[in-house]
């Protein structure tokens, strides 16, 4: 296995938030908690793909 997990598995939502699911059922106050959780993993999986960005060009620049 490489340094990074590159596949493309899904894996399941461990917040209970289930992308594409339907949203007629749920409530105001349950979509806008839907919402912030969205927000909250967005801001997660930005922050990794910065870290994973930045050690790359670490690595590229230190084997030139």
């Amino acid at each position: 296995m490489g340094l990074f997990n590159d596949d493309d598995t899904p894996r399941p939502a461990t917040s209970g938030v289930m992308v594409g699911e339907p949203l007629t059922n749920l409530s105001i106050h349950e979509l806008n908690e839907r919402l912030e959780q969205l927000k909250a993993e967005i801001v997660r999986v930005e922050n990794e793909l910065e870290t994973k960005s930045s050690a790359s060009s670490s690595a590229e620049s230190f084997f030139k």
